[in-house]
């Protein structure tokens, strides 16, 4: 059991503060400040001392005994804070009495509590990571045409994302015709949750390629950490003249699938990329560079794909307009962990007007595979001797029939 009680909350200036508590704390029990847990580990009642012990996040930065009237000072996380062993007493387990004195600038202290079973059943404030993905209908338009605009965000991290905040400006160039969802003002987006914040429909008024400005959120964590602005990906559009010298273009379209999006390690897993050619004029000279992971290894295609310099690489001489194709591949993740596979991309085609040949490059990802362990992980993760031993025991006792066997056969 831990007894708490307050006994001064000394400002000093306007950006700092120093904080004084007693504390009674169980042998076992700890106090967590922030990231950081101060463990009572070992009461020595008979030599009037105690053994602490101070972890971060998990991981122990100072380990001392010292006796009553001594005092352990550290730094972390910008905060000095100072542990003095006042007495120790006999219970149902072994207690210390201790003083802890923290000094620290305002605010920076968001989480003081008692941490019943020490560091190991501390718990931390979790961190969201936002991605935000920006979509058009289409990435080339003739004047006057709509497209669609939507956008989406993904916490990825492993806290609740607090006090978010979007902001969308809309491009030059295109009207705004319609908003089909608009989430404005403060929101949390759950760990994990996907959420679609903004659908809305332009019209292209003017002839051109058009950077659109990217999407930005700002969001902090239930501890009131704020987190680097996380900002979307920016989508180019060409709109094309509707006169009599307007330009052709092709325009493939990329996107792709996986046949699971949870898998085990060392499981295979197939990934598929569709192709297609939405524009009015053929490519040439398609190249896809498909980047994989260090653990994630390349196991095989039924499609155009060939190993160079270890990459796996895919290369289509034409593709016509209005065609559509699927290139598919087998991997094989090996280690732990969530993977995402790029591809990088480059084609040319003739616009009708220029002489030369137009080049398009870009890239583009698939979503994230989760790999979780594998059915065989827990035996290949044993040391040698626990699988050795049982198997020595067994070829012992077969040993053992079989030489009895062949006293009773004479």
């Amino acid at each position: 059991m831990l007894t708490l009680a307050l006994v001064s909350l000394v400002f000093t200036g306007n950006a700092c503060a120093k904080d004084r508590f007693n504390e009674s704390i169980q042998e076992g029990d700890g106090y967590q400040i922030n990231t950081i847990v101060i463990d009572v580990a070992e009461v020595f009642v008979s030599a009037d001392s105690c053994v602490f012990i101070v972890y971060d996040e998990g991981n122990e930065i100072e380990n001392k005994m010292i006796s009553s009237d001594q005092t352990i000072t550290f730094t972390a996380e910008g905060e000095t804070i100072e542990v003095t062993l006042l007495s120790v007493s006999e219970g149902i387990l072994p207690q210390a009495t201790v003083s802890i004195t923290i000094t620290h600038d305002d605010d920076d202290v968001y989480l003081k509590q008692e941490v019943k079973g020490g560091h190991e059943k501390a718990t931390y404030p979790g961190t969201p990571s936002l991605e935000i993905t920006k979509e058009v209908s289409s990435y080339t338009v003739d004047q006057g045409e709509v497209v669609t605009i939507k956008v989406t965000a993904r916490n990825k991290g492993d806290g609740k994302a607090t006090e978010v905040r979007f902001s969308d400006p809309k491009p030059t160039g295109f009207i705004l015709q319609e908003i089909l969802l608009e989430e404005t003002g403060q929101m949390t987006i759950d760990k994990y949750e996907t959420r679609t914040i903004f659908l809305y429909k332009l019209q292209a008024n003017e002839a051109g390629t058009f950077e659109f400005q990217p999407t930005r959120a700002s969001y902090s964590n239930e501890a009131d950490m704020d987190f680097p602005e996380a900002v979307s990906n920016i989508p180019v559009i060409t709109v094309t003249d509707t006169g009599k010298n307007a330009r052709k273009v092709a325009e493939l379209e990329f996107s792709t699938s996986i046949e699971s999006s949870s898998v085990k390690r060392n499981d295979e897993v197939e990934v598929v990329i569709n192709i297609k050619n939405q524009g009015d004029s053929s490519a040439n000279g398609v190249v896809l560079n498909i980047h994989l992971p260090e653990e994630v290894e390349y196991k095989g295609s039924n499609s155009n794909i060939e190993i160079i310099n270890g990459m796996p690489k895919a290369y289509l001489e034409t593709f016509g307009l209005n065609q559509e194709k699927e290139i598919k591949f087998v991997i094989k993740p090996t280690e732990l962990g969530t993977y995402t596979i790029t591809t990088d991309y480059s084609y040319q085609y003739e616009d009708g007007v220029s002489p030369d040949r137009q080049e398009v490059t870009g890239e583009f990802t698939t979503s994230t595979i989760d790999v979780a362990r594998g059915d065989l992980d827990s035996v290949i993760e044993q040391p040698w001797y626990v699988i050795a031993i049982p198997l020595l025991i067994i070829v012992a006792i077969a040993g053992w029939i079989f030489h009895r066997s062949r006293q009773y056969r004479f």
